[in-house]
């Protein structure tokens, strides 16, 4: 069962503004709700402009908006989270941090024109969209080098799946499920990229809020646990 799913479904009007559990605890845990859990850590992101893109690298980056908080510029660790059941494995949670302190309440990213009361209103809840079963994590920056490097690829190479050409490799190194990718076009520059949970869907984030309400880490759900 889809926890959050499920949570929101029940409790649509209330509870919205921040997630019902704290994420915090999955990366403490060997196993919840009868899944292995297993951190892979994927090195750490570069945040020239600190403005945080999550998006369908192959679908969604040419247009795709900054969550409309921001963190100071900087590189930061990110970790992905991998549940195991039956010999299979999916990507579960990403999460990146920003400082040492613990987060006490995770706050749901919004993009500009977002509201929370018309999330409710919709009976729905607010994520980045992934149409190919593929996400990108990066900085807003990062993600105009990014589009450029792909552009040309396309560009060059029309009948070229970027996937095998461009990404296998890196994915290789993480078992398949992400990968961190640095651009050739711009060596300074890197992306996360990653399989998204069960695949094509909407996937939330959420801001981890420390003590004095300072934006510690984020968190992607996959929504698989």
């Amino acid at each position: 069962m889809n926890f959050l799913k499920e949570f929101w479904k029940r409790y649509k009007t209330r509870y919205v503004r921040y997630a019902p559990l704290d994420y915090g605890l999955y990366f403490e845990q060997p196993i919840i709700h009868g899944m292995g859990l297993e951190s892979c850590y994927l090195g750490k992101l570069v945040m020239p402009g600190g403005f945080v893109v999550a998006c369908d690298p192959l679908l969604g980056l040419h247009n795709a908006q900054p969550y409309t908080r921001r963190v100071p510029p900087g590189q930061y660790p990110v970790t992905m989270l991998v549940a195991g059941n039956n010999g299979s494995k999916r990507n579960a949670l990403l999460k990146m941090n920003f400082s040492e302190e613990r987060a006490l309440q995770w706050e749901l990213a919004l993009l500009p024109g977002q509201a929370l009361s018309a999330a409710r209103s919709k009976n729905a809840w607010y994520g980045f969209t992934a149409d190919a079963g593929i996400g990108c994590l990066c900085d807003g920056q990062v993600q105009k080098h990014f589009f450029r490097y792909l552009e040309r690829f396309f560009r060059e190479r029309p009948e070229g799946d970027v996937y095998t050409s461009l990404f296998a490799e890196a994915f290789s190194r993480h078992g398949g499920l992400a990968a961190a990718f640095h651009l050739p076009s711009s060596p300074a520059s890197n992306v996360v990229l990653f399989h998204t949970g069960y695949g094509d869907g909407i996937y939330p984030a959420y801001w981890g809020l420390a003590e004095n309400g300072n934006v510690c880490s984020l968190v992607i759900d996959f929504l698989v646990l």
